[in-house]
């Protein structure tokens, strides 16, 4: 723990604003120890989150209120990081930016355009190339959804996905320069 822990005994009967102030360097041992390089501002406001929800529920008779403050934080922490793992592995990230584009005009129902940029996209590829487009970026399938429906490997299926990024990238540029 901190020197200013030390001092000060961290109690839930502290001031809120008090204990929140105390934990910052925890948070920030916590930030180091998951990675988090970015977005401080995001993740200090969950780690705020989660320091007033364990402020709130705590019971010291279960225990010190340091640990379960640190574990609170950290669990959340932990949460947030998964969410953002599933949700980079399901969306591409910036190199599908045109499919991704697509698929969320496509969730928010408007319908301009969507079937000339279909038609564009699809016309150039193979019959398994644009049942993974429909499954992967229309469908929102997981890899191994994906795998499963069309009886391959998950390491195919992402082999697969690759090279379909790489052909449409090329078919985009192409179109690009006329």
């Amino acid at each position: 723990m901190s020197k200013q822990l030390n001092k000060q005994i961290l109690s839930p009967e502290l001031p809120f604003e008090t204990v929140l102030e105390s934990v910052q360097p925890m948070i920030t041992s916590i930030f180091l120890k998951c990675h988090i390089y970015k977005d401080f501002e995001y993740y200090r406001h969950i780690a705020a989150i989660a320091v007033w929800e364990a402020w709130k529920k705590a019971d010291p008779a279960k225990g010190l209120f340091s640990s379960y403050v640190y574990t609170t934080v950290r669990g959340e922490i932990m949460k947030e990081l998964t969410k953002e793992k599933r949700f980079e592995a399901h969306f591409a990230p910036m190199d599908d930016e045109l499919l991704n584009v697509y698929r969320i005009h496509e969730e928010q129902g408007q319908q301009q355009g969507k079937s000339i940029l279909l038609e564009n996209i699809m016309a150039p590829l193979k019959i398994e190339e644009r049942k993974l487009l429909e499954l992967f970026y229309l469908e929102g399938y997981s890899y191994a959804e994906i795998a499963s429906e069309l009886q391959l490997s998950v390491a195919a299926v992402k082999k697969r996905r690759l090279r379909l990024v790489i052909k449409l990238r090329q078919l985009l540029a192409s179109k690009q320069e006329r």
